[in-house]
């Protein structure tokens, strides 16, 4: 609940903190172009005279020089990258401190880089006022937008890190056993731990036998930009195909003439488990879960795939839980909790889904039908 709390803590100081540059920027800006345009305001022009030569010189006459500090700290940290991602796959802790540095460098420097490009434009000798004020304003909602998710990023990555370094004791000493289950589809890592299963050491474990099963060395991470490239994909794009080559890029298996609705939430953490045959489809808010860390056995992550075989369609704000399959142009009712395989050619809805009736001969060569 801590952590919760300070991550909320930490959402919000970024939050009040991009608001008020926002606000001052505008307002600054504003009695800028009043006290330029229609009548003089003295402690601005005051401020102005002695601030501006002084910002001027750092943001535009050396700027090649801060430029060139950028490139050289990520020329500094890509190796770092490539390297902790590589150490990784043999020395686990130790790579994924490394690994998560890095990316958390990338992300303070486009952090600060974004500010000072932002900054830039106003002290920019080579363009005219108005269009240097112009480009400003244009830019203050985007900047602004840009810093709310870098500083959250910056946050995930750094309570990361900072609990990876902790770790390290636990790791070297203490580390839990644990066994691998398989039952039917379903796989269940148990680990035996009194700690959470998303706390460091046991992500480490869960990442060390997924690693062996073919999945990213670096799937914990994965999995955060998975989430927020799917949110965007689900809000913001909004034409099916396109919809469609996009959740392909984090690893769903999708077949033609399938259509995935707005608000869908694919698994962020193991979304290369989740297939769409020729035809199939799901409704708005649809979730798709492949991986499950509730169960009644602590210290247990479970997952397995999810198949929505051809010509099924899934109800709006359905849920598809880890390992069922949607068997051949079966329809799911909306707001249904499908836990288990749908027989082909069945309606299924309810919480927890249950087959009502199969399909007539008539109704199944409908739902067949090729587009």
């Amino acid at each position: 609940m801590s952590k919760v709390s300070n991550k909320m803590k930490f959402f919000t100081i970024g939050f009040i903190f991009s608001f008020i540059f926002l606000l001052l920027s505008s307002t600054v800006i504003i009695l800028f172009i009043i006290s330029r345009l229609w009548f003089s305001i003295p402690w601005i022009d005051k401020i102005y005279n002695y601030i501006a030569p002084l910002l001027s010189l750092f943001f535009y006459e050396y700027n090649l020089y801060v430029y060139s500090g950028f490139l050289i700290a990520f020329v500094v940290l890509l190796p770092l990258f490539v390297l902790g991602y590589n150490i990784a796959k043999t020395k686990q802790l130790f790579g994924s401190i490394m690994f998560i540095f890095s990316l958390l460098g990338f992300v303070v420097i486009i952090f600060i880089g974004s500010y000072y490009v932002y900054f830039s434009i106003l002290f920019n000798q080579d363009l005219t006022l108005n269009t240097r004020l112009m480009l400003f304003l244009l830019f203050l909602p985007i900047n602004f937008t840009l810093s709310l998710v870098l500083f959250q990023v910056n946050i995930d990555f750094f309570i990361f890190l900072k609990d990876l370094i902790k770790a390290r004791k636990i790791w070297k000493s203490k580390r839990p056993k644990f066994e691998i289950e398989v039952k039917g589809k379903i796989t269940n890592i148990n680990i035996d731990t009194d700690e959470h299963i998303f706390t460091p050491v046991p992500m480490l474990i869960i990442a060390k036998y997924l690693r062996s099963e073919g999945y990213s060395v670096s799937w914990f991470v994965k999995g955060a930009f998975n989430h927020l490239f799917s949110l965007l994909i689900s809000y913001l794009s909004g034409w099916p195909r396109a919809r469609n080559m996009l959740f392909r890029l984090i690893g769903m298996k999708i077949g033609k003439n399938c259509h995935i609705s707005q608000k869908t939430i694919p698994d962020p953490l193991l979304p290369e488990l989740i297939e769409f045959e020729d035809g199939s489809g799901c409704g708005i808010g649809v979730k798709l879960l492949t991986h499950n860390a509730m169960n009644i056995k602590h210290g247990t992550f479970s997952f397995a795939p999810i198949k929505i075989c051809k010509n099924a369609r899934i109800g709006a704000y359905s849920v598809i839980l880890p390992g069922v399959t949607v068997g051949r142009g079966s329809i799911i009712g909306a707001s249904s909790v499908v836990a288990e395989d749908i027989p082909p050619y069945s309606i299924a809805y309810g919480s927890p889904a249950k087959v009502m009736r199969k399909l007539t001969e008539f109704e199944k060569e409908q739902v067949n039908k090729s587009y």
